[in-house]
């Protein structure tokens, strides 16, 4: 049995930032101003990382439990607004092939599909359905915003949600995360969890993200039989077996790394879960 957890900003949906700019009417709405912060910092993260963060740089302290529900609350008041907003903008869309992406999968009776997902259930259940893809998906099982400031945390504790919902058991070796930025990746590696990122709907650092050396990187999901090679669900035309065909020492990786030129450190990345086992210590 497999497990696919997917994120949601910028790998299922390209909704445009919408949720910086709802916590940023929130922030106002409840604290009659918004405190100047380097947006990339939310990036893939969690929903309690940013409502953590954001309320730290208008008070200069760590939110109380009861601070945190308060800006939540208002928050998901303010998404309704912030996703009608953008699609009447033309600019809340869908990642090109994800529908039909999600329909093979469901095909596939040893395939298990959930979130694994900075958002809150609340946020995310609001943002898919917007986009028509709620109907794939549960919100209560799975890796969601609140349960942590911890991202690599989150995914685990998403799988723990989905063997319990799906009474399975799920090695490392089993999970497979699919994302848009290097926090994912990072988060995928620190598990031991195979690692995928879509590019086109991509708000962060995409040097951080090439750096993170996923072991498949794609434009979008228009490419399924890539995705299902990768998934070992489907056998590779050319007959390159699994551990071989995008994962490290692979044929591949000579036309992968001749577009960048040999980068010693994402070489490394490949075999190792943290940046801070490189010798350089550093993700740039």
């Amino acid at each position: 049995m497999k497990l696919v957890l997917f994120d949601i900003d910028g790998t299922l949906l390209n909704c445009g930032g919408l949720g910086i700019k709802a916590l940023k009417r929130a922030m106002q709405k409840l604290y009659k101003k918004c405190p100047t912060f380097e947006e990339s910092n939310l990036s893939g993260r969690t929903d309690l990382y940013n409502f953590t963060y954001v309320y730290k740089c208008l008070k200069g302290k760590n939110p109380t439990k009861a601070e945190i529900k308060k800006i939540a609350t208002e928050y998901w008041a303010q998404l309704p607004r912030e996703i009608a907003e953008l699609k009447k903008a033309g600019k809340f869309k869908l990642m090109p092939g994800v529908k039909e992406f999600l329909d093979t999968l469901k095909k596939y009776k040893q395939v298990k599909i959930a979130l694994a997902t900075g958002n809150t259930p609340q946020s995310a259940e609001l943002k898919l359905k917007a986009g028509g893809l709620d109907k794939y998906f549960s919100f209560t099982a799975g890796g969601f915003g609140m349960m942590t400031l911890n991202r690599p945390e989150l995914l685990a504790l998403g799988v723990k949600s989905c063997e319990k919902a799906y009474k399975t058991k799920f090695t490392p070796n089993d999970v497979f995360i699919i994302g848009d930025t290097h926090h994912d990746v990072l988060a995928a590696k620190e598990n031991g969890y195979h690692s995928a990122v879509v590019l086109e709907g991509n708000l962060a650092d995409k040097a951080k993200l090439l750096r993170a050396a996923a072991e498949l990187e794609v434009k979008n999901f228009k490419d399924v039989e890539l995705f299902l090679m990768w998934l070992v669900l489907k056998a590779d035309p050319k007959g390159i077996k699994k551990g071989a065909y995008i994962t490290p020492a692979t044929a591949i990786e000579h036309v992968f790394f001749s577009r960048t030129g040999i980068d010693e450190d994402r070489l490394k990345m490949f075999k190792i879960k943290k940046y801070s086992d490189l010798e350089s210590g550093k993700i740039w």
